[in-house]
């Protein structure tokens, strides 16, 4: 799992620092399983531990059925990053590493853009080339030598390379940290802003940051929330947003109160929770958020919004480090949402986000 710690320490670093930088204000340098045994027979139930490994085999089997996935971020027409999950395919005479199939994903190319969602593009610019990618399993850090000259990328476009390249990157497996250089030399800093760039990279940098209200500079950190958006098309994604608000201590309520709150750019983004949700309890035991919600509106009389279950789990699990999340809604958690899972188990977060026709 990330450093959580390690993580907040760095938000709070660039919290600091974008909240004096002129250009804040155009965010442009700003820095599960589900279980269902509804079917009832008399054949006795299989022991705990054999049904858990199999479900793990199943799902297992899901993903092999599917192929391999690699997520990675991308600028959609609103200018924010989003995840999304594209599917690899195997060409084994002219194997690539994931990170470099990401990379690849993530700069401009004519060729490669057919593979993209329609309405997204890459970040880094057409020309770009990469030395060398080198994983040091031991310390969870994945290095990424491009070629020089690097191709040049507007100011108002460089936090957004960084930011992309950091969370793709964290995306592959076993991978926490990133470095990055340029013809061997690290990057010390961005090029056309003169923003400065840690030698070591998490997801404490953020993404698609934005400042929240009445936050004091030398008091703020960063929770990152997912709310929705749509394509052109209509199709449904979700979009990270790390929020500056005033330092609290427990993290994860300070992300639930700010999801319940919404977005601020309602033009692009949609709310997934409504003012009527209110926190009731929101604990940490052992590897699972439990949260007890209340909803005034009734919930779950009918069924829950399943990108509302969705943006829960991804906010929650972003916000703890923790894999999974248990949710009790006005005192029930046998409900379902509207893609009829049901909740009665921890639901852990999802291997892949937003996976939109290509």
């Amino acid at each position: 799992m990330r450093k959580t710690l390690y993580r907040k320490t760095m938000l709070r670093k660039w919290a600091l620092l974008l909240l004096l930088v002129p250009l804040l204000s155009a965010c442009s340098l700003v820095g599960g399983k589900d279980g269902n045994n509804s079917a009832q027979t008399s054949i006795d139930p299989p022991p705990s531990d054999l049904e858990e490994v199999w479900m793990q085999d199943a799902e297992q089997t899901a993903i092999a059925d599917v192929g391999e996935m690699i997520t990675v971020y991308l600028l959609d027409r609103n200018e924010y990053l989003a995840p999304m999950s594209l599917r690899v395919d195997q060409q084994p005479a002219n194997p690539v590493s994931g990170a470099e199939k990401a990379i690849a994903w993530m700069t401009a190319n004519r060729q490669l853009a057919d593979q993209l969602p329609p309405g997204f593009v890459a970040v880094l610019p057409e020309g770009t080339k990469v030395n060398a990618v080198t994983e040091n399993a031991a310390e969870q850090t994945i290095s990424v030598d491009f070629a020089a000259p690097l191709p040049g990328i507007p100011a108002s476009r460089e936090r957004k390379v960084i930011e992309a390249l950091v969370w793709t990157l964290t995306e592959l497996p076993g991978i926490d940290k990133v470095k990055l250089s340029v013809g061997g030399l690290p990057i010390r800093s961005l090029p056309s802003s003169g923003l400065p760039v840690d030698a070591v990279l998490t997801r404490g940098l953020g993404i698609n940051v934005e400042k929240g209200k009445d936050v004091q500079p030398t008091y703020a950190m960063g929770v990152t929330l997912y709310f929705s958006s749509q394509t052109a098309d209509g199709e449904g994604y979700f979009v990270p947003v790390t929020r500056l608000v005033n330092r609290q201590e427990d993290a994860a309520k300070a992300a639930l109160e700010q999801l319940i709150a919404g977005p601020q750019n309602t033009k692009a983004l949609q709310p997934v929770l409504t003012p009527d949700v209110s926190i009731e309890k929101l604990v940490r035991m052992a590897d699972t958020v439990n949260v007890s919600l209340k909803d005034a509106a009734g919930m779950p009389k009918s069924e829950v919004p399943s990108s509302m279950m969705e943006a829960l789990v991804l906010t929650l699990t972003e916000a703890t480090d923790l894999p999974q999340v248990s949710v009790v809604m006005n005192g029930d958690d046998s409900f379902l949402d509207s893609d009829k899972r049901t909740y009665d188990r921890p639901v852990t977060r999802p291997l892949y986000i937003n996976s939109l026709a290509r």
